[in-house]
């Protein structure tokens, strides 16, 4: 519970400092009054009215600097990882609006702190399983268990690709998160991009429907790698929780000075409290971290990408199912 001290009320530090200044003098005032009235000695009277006007000031004046000590000692505790700490706020004054920031960024803090320990725990968990893989099928091989068949070798090759992927992916991720690479800036054609990209998703899925509808002209200024990356990354999501048959949908179209894709699936949807949680990192559309098909870092690492570009990623509902991802971006005239 928060306990209210004598000057909370006052919003300024400056009135309170001055409030004290003028109480600190008008008790000296008045025990020196009281002092000639009672017949004190001359050299008594001054020291008694500064003892009381000191032991005003400090009653004032510490509850003034509570918070601040309050800080102090949480910033010590913090830098010990203890980021629960939190100070008492009753002040509305320059004082306390720094305790407000000082909440919420021990706040930050905390859940930096928080993802961090989950994103280890999660890379650890992921990295594991191709290297147990590996490891179990060579030591097989050595043992003379098994046969270095066409097989086995091509699992073998297999669980190492998926390594080497998932090795990329937390790199590109931290480099993103880190912005220690420089995004490209050159004007393209989103439709035209669009277009491209379907046509090589095509080639490696070829029994994929995708459905572009995107005018020639819808102009905007990226990293076309990148922003290629992304499309290719919400296309392909797309293509694989939909039904075979069913086509993957993909409009493009310029909106309040942005360029707005949307990519439809006909897959299950994703319900609405899980929608934020799919651009965390190793978190599944299945609802669980690190679910099946993948190791949940692509649409985390698209979300950067669009950050950086000054843009928006979401995910909406589609009629009469399925999911819309919307990626909005920058337009040129």
């Amino acid at each position: 519970m928060i306990r209210p001290r004598p000057l909370d009320p006052i919003p300024s530090i400056k009135t309170k400092w001055s409030i004290v200044i003028v109480v600190a003098v008008a008790v000296t005032a008045l025990m020196s009054l009281i002092g000639i009235r009672l017949g004190w000695p001359v050299w008594i009277r001054p020291v008694i009215a500064g003892a009381f006007a000191l032991v005003m000031v400090q009653f004032l004046a510490h509850g003034m600097t509570y918070p601040l000590r309050q800080m102090a000692s949480s910033a010590k505790a913090m830098a010990r990882g203890d980021y629960s700490q939190r100070v008492e706020v009753s002040a509305t004054d320059e004082v306390g609006q720094l305790a407000d920031a000082f909440n919420q960024m021990a706040a930050d803090l905390a859940d930096a702190d928080r993802q961090q320990k989950e994103f280890i725990a999660n890379a650890s968990h992921e990295l594991r399983t191709p290297v147990a893989a590996l490891q179990g099928t060579l030591e097989n091989l050595v043992d003379g268990v098994g046969t270095p068949d066409g097989a086995t070798l091509q699992r073998m090759l297999a669980q190492s690709e998926h390594l080497g992927r998932l090795v990329n992916q937390l790199l590109d991720l931290s480099r993103l998160e880190a912005r220690a690479d420089r995004l490209g800036a050159e004007e393209l054609d989103v439709g035209d991009l669009l277009h491209e990209l379907a046509g090589e998703l095509r080639l490696t899925h070829p029994t994929a429907l995708i459905d572009v509808k995107a005018p020639m002209g819808l102009r905007s200024v990226g990293d076309r790698e990148q922003l290629a990356r992304v499309l290719t990354n919400v296309i392909g999501n797309a293509l694989r929780f939909s039904p075979i048959g069913d086509a993957v949908t993909v409009v493009a179209s310029r909106q309040n000075g942005s360029v707005r894709v949307a990519v439809r699936d006909c897959g299950p949807g994703i319900p609405v409290e899980q929608r934020a949680k799919v651009f965390e990192r190793f978190w599944q559309a299945d609802g669980t971290p690190t679910g099946g098909g993948g190791a949940g870092l692509g649409l985390a690492i698209s979300k950067r990408i669009v950050d950086q570009h000054n843009g928006e990623i979401l995910i909406t509902d589609n009629q009469p199912r399925g999911a819309c991802v919307v990626i909005s971006l920058p337009a040129l005239p």
